[in-house]
C-alpha cells in the first residue's frame, strides 16, 4: 500500500519549491480548529506557521506538522485535524484527470461532502451542508458561507450614484 502523506522536515524543504509555494493561494485556520477531511486529490502544502496534529482514520499513528515543513497529503488520505497553534500555509490542489470530485468537507450533520458550498459553525467546528442549513436556518445563524473551505462573501455591484439636478422653482413675479 502507498503512503498516503509525504511530510519533508523544514531543513529539508528545497528554495524552488518554497518559490513555487508563494504562488499558490493561502489558508488561515483562524477559524478552523478540528474537522474532518478526506483528500480524493493530491494536495501539496508550505506550513508558514503554526502546526496541527492529523489522526488518520485507518487508524495510523497520529502525524503532527509544523511550521517550515512541506506536506505532500496523497488521494485517498482520510484524517480528522486538530490544529494545535494557528496555522498558515500555502496551498495548491493537483488534480488528477481521472478524479471527478475536489477535496471533501463533510456536513457533520448528514455526512454528504459539501465543499463546494457550506457553512462552517465555528463555536462547535462544525460544517453543514447547503440542505441542512436551508432546513434549520434559525439554529445555524450566524454560520460563515464557504466555497471550497474558504470564507465567500457574494460580490454586489455597486450602484454609481448619478448626480441628478433638481429643476429650479418657479418665482413666482407679483402682477
Amino acid at each position: 500500500m502507498d503512503k498516503l502523506i509525504t511530510v519533508v522536515p523544514s531543513t529539508e524543504v528545497t528554495a524552488e519549491y518554497k518559490k513555487e509555494a508563494k504562488t499558490w493561494p493561502k489558508w488561515d485556520s483562524k477559524t478552523r480548529k478540528n474537522f474532518p477531511f478526506n483528500y480524493t486529490a493530491e494536495e501539496r502544502i508550505l506550513i508558514l506557521e503554526g502546526s496541527a496534529q492529523l489522526t488518520p482514520t485507518d487508524g495510523s499513528p497520529v502525524i503532527t506538522i509544523q511550521k517550515g515543513e512541506q506536506v505532500t497529503f496523497h488521494t485517498g488520505f482520510k484524517c480528522k485535524w486538530k490544529v494545535t497553534k494557528r496555522m498558515k500555509k500555502h496551498y495548491t490542489v493537483i488534480e488528477d484527470e481521472n478524479a471527478t470530485v475536489p477535496p471533501a468537507i463533510a456536513c457533520d450533520i448528514c455526512d454528504v461532502d459539501c465543499v463546494a458550498e457550506s457553512y462552517f459553525m465555528a463555536e462547535k467546528e462544525e460544517d453543514i451542508c447547503v440542505k441542512c442549513f436551508e432546513m434549520d436556518k434559525d439554529k445555524y445563524a450566524g454560520a460563515e458561507h464557504q466555497k471550497e473551505g474558504v470564507k465567500w462573501v457574494a460580490e454586489t455591484k455597486k450602484k454609481k450614484k448619478s448626480i441628478v439636478e433638481k429643476p429650479k422653482k418657479k418665482r413666482k413675479i407679483a402682477k
